[in-house]
């Protein structure tokens, strides 16, 4: 290895002849705005401390190349191991100065010219630096180099010479820079560190290493590096443009996948690689379970390769999951692009093998398109419960496995689905009929679930009318108790506002859809401005609920839409199996005894009123330092006095001397105990309630 300290005029051989080979490892070009910032700011801070006899020094980084074979015996040859974005911002820094001199000092222009081609070669040996072909890097590049028109890329090569003409043609214009003398310290003052490495070394394994010195490099960069390691000197072309680059071009590092905020190449391994290992790696380790899993299976360069084929099939199906319009079939494109309303990133794994049985003919059209409603069916489900997510992480790099172990004990495809699904923490009917009354679902970031689930209902509640109507613009979610409640508000419900409003404001059965202009114009009004105007709206979901008499919107009103959207939605999304020998609903029958963190209290009048005064006063006795936290959590249900209120009974002094509501229906009082035992820090799984028949215990409601 031989390192020296050089210009970067001698970089480029001061005019001779010299050519930079960037290897099929080499990523895209990725530098930005803040990329190119800095290495402007550089150049105008060097340009003011120049002076002739003293010229400043500015040192860029390495560039880290290996000698090839000279082209024609004439021009030098370096493989570009490390240093490809310097290389090439600074080119195209030269560029645009000379773009920018060319009518009126075209001397330099020519000078600067013969530092960016060779002038009497021909091909890719005419340019001195020539970026891979990845996003469309080398064709942008060429055409800023030779000034040709620019066209539509993917490449952030325009933007970077763009932005560098741009911010030199603002200086040059106000006389704040001298070109001539901007050039001397860009060919001069600018050096880096040029390390030469012998002929025989792995340029791969450079990469590698300096990648673990702290190098900014992503996962699909070091498994791009790794590829090329393994792969035979003749076979690497061949191979990369072949496989490699085709799952670049499908799959992109400047593309998001989902929450994950990583880029599609990443994102595909990882998800491809817990469909193989049946576990999903971090972040961090992709590239390591990458190597390892290759290094153990596909040891042999003809094994590796197959392994390449197979990782681009598979590119090509997460290429359809991130886009359906890519699949063919109508039937599978409607499916998954409402799967992808629902952001099931996390069943990746899943779909992967799934799609490719599909397309093995293993599985027919049937059985994938049920798969798809079924799962479906699963994540609906348990977003309306509001589950947790990070479950499904667990779940879906198995669930392949699972139900193909089914199918072997003589079940049907389908039937192994929908047995398996109902194991995996799959909510039952009771789940979902509590849970639309209490689960607080909207979320002003994200409303493409919400709005899939009542787009829905309306279109199912318009079978057999021949048609359903949809909205004319974006759909938004209006509520119907307000954000921000008016007097008119006030006067409808009075004391019991407040809590009505802390309980169910985003929950299901107060929010509907409309368009962001009927938002706007319904806003804060009273119940019945609201009511005429949605029964009067184009969507069934609206006219035909509110077209009925509905004299005021409160509890039980909300609670009774809240009932009339569950039917609906169990008609839609039914239960796929049993989940457990439980009833699946509650006849809410007296309440026998109430057991907390293991002490079982008895409820002597057997009224659902008791169960919530036992349940607040247990708290305490038994977590006194939490219960002021816990109040102002659930404040609507808790006073210093009752004086004032409108219904003075329908409030009760703890033995604290707080007083509580009670005047509760009992579905009202166990969402009640419900979320103050959570407050309090005690989980809903040690709180159970024995009713007088000894037929249910409501411990998962």
């Amino acid at each position: 290895m031989k390192a020296d300290s050089l210009k970067i005029s001698k970089v480029f051989s001061g005019g001779g002849d010299i050519h930079y080979v960037l290897p099929h490892f080499q990523r895209q070009y990725s530098w930005e705005e803040n990329n190119w910032k800095t290495l402007l700011s550089d150049a105008f801070a060097i340009y003011d401390e120049y002076q002739p006899e003293n010229e400043p020094e500015h040192f860029l980084g390495s560039l880290v190349v290996i000698n090839d074979e000279p082209i024609n015996g004439v021009i030098s040859v370096f493989k570009l191991v490390d240093g490809q974005q310097r290389l090439t911002t600074i080119s195209l820094l030269l560029c645009a100065l000379r773009d920018l001199v060319e009518g009126t000092e075209p001397k330099m222009a020519k000078r600067i010219q013969r530092m960016l081609v060779n002038s009497d070669e021909g091909g890719d040996a005419y340019f001195k630096v020539l970026p891979t072909s990845k996003y469309g890097d080398r064709d942008a590049y060429r055409r800023v180099i030779l000034g040709e028109p620019l066209t539509a890329t993917e490449s952030n090569i325009p933007n970077a010479y763009a932005y560098l003409r741009k911010e030199l043609s603002r200086k040059i214009s106000s006389g704040e820079i001298l070109p001539e003398q901007l050039y001397i310290v860009l060919s001069n003052c600018f050096q880096v560190v040029f390390i030469d490495l012998n002929r025989d070394e792995s340029p791969y394994k450079i990469f590698e290493s300096l990648n673990a010195k702290g190098k900014s490099l992503s996962q699909a960069d070091l498994v791009r590096n790794y590829i090329a390691m393994k792969l035979p000197t003749s076979q690497q072309e061949k191979v990369f443009t072949e496989q490699w680059e085709k799952i670049e071009n499908l799959l992109q590092e400047n593309r998001i996948v989902g929450k994950s905020r990583l880029g599609e190449l990443t994102a595909f391994l990882r998800h491809y690689l817990a469909m193989c290992a049946r576990v999903l790696c971090s972040k961090e380790h992709i590239y390591a379970r990458f190597r390892d899993r290759c290094e153990i299976d596909f040891s042999t360069p003809i094994a590796f390769i197959d392994e390449l084929k197979t990782l681009r099939r598979f590119a090509e199906y997460y290429d359809k999951l991130l886009r359906p319009e890519n699949e063919k079939n109508h039937e599978i494109k409607e499916a998954l692009t409402r799967l992808n309303i629902l952001e099931i990133q996390t069943a990746y794994p899943f779909l992967l093998a799934a799609y490719d049985a599909y397309e093995l003919r293993q599985i027919n059209l049937d059985d994938f398109l049920e798969l798809f409603k079924a799962l479906e069916n699963y994540i609906v489900r348990r977003y309306i419960c509001a589950e947790k997510t990070n479950y499904l992480n667990t779940i879906f790099p198995t669930l392949w496995r699972d139900i193909t172990a089914k199918t072997d004990n003589e079940l049907s495809f389908k039937e192994a689905v929908k047995k398996v699904l109902v194991t995996k923490n799959y909510p039952a009917n009771r789940n979902i009929q509590q849970s639309i009354y209490t689960t607080k679902l909207y979320d002003e970031r994200n409303q493409k679930k919400l709005c899939f689930v009542l787009e829905t209902i309306n279109r199912y509640l318009s079978i057999n009318r021949g048609g359903f109507t949809v909205l004319d613009s974006h759909p938004t979610i209006e509520h119907i108790l307000p954000q921000k409640p008016s007097k008119d508000w006030q006067t409808e419900l009075g004391d019991n506002l407040e809590r009505i409003y802390q309980d169910y404001l985003h929950t299901l059965g107060n929010l509907t859809l409309v368009t962001q202009e009927w938002n706007t114009t319904l806003s804060n009004n009273s119940f019945l401005i609201k009511k005429e105007a949605l029964a009067n709206h184009a969507l069934q979901i609206n006219n035909k609920y509110f077209s009925q008499e509905l004299p005021i919107w409160d509890e039980i009103s909300i609670r009774r839409r809240a009932d009339f959207l569950a039917d609906n939605f169990l008609e839609i999304w039914p239960e796929i199996g049993e989940t457990t020998p439980l009833s699946s609903s509650f006849s809410y029958v007296s309440p026998k005894s109430v057991t907390i963190c293991g002490d079982q209290v008895e409820i002597r009048d057997k009224t659902w009123r008791q169960l919530m005064k036992l349940t607040t006063e247990w708290v305490i006795v038994n977590r006194s330092e939490r219960f002021e936290e816990a109040r102002k959590t659930l404040d609507s249900y808790f006073s210093d006095s009752r004086d004032g209120k409108k219904n003075p009974k329908d409030w009760y002094q703890l033995s604290n001397s707080v007083w509580v509501f009670q005047g509760n229906s009992a579905k009202g009082h166990i969402s009640f105990c419900r979320r103050f035992l959570i407050a309090v820090g005690i989980p809903v799984s040690e709180w159970s309630v024995e009713e007088d028949k000894d037929t249910a215990l409501l411990t998962n409601l």
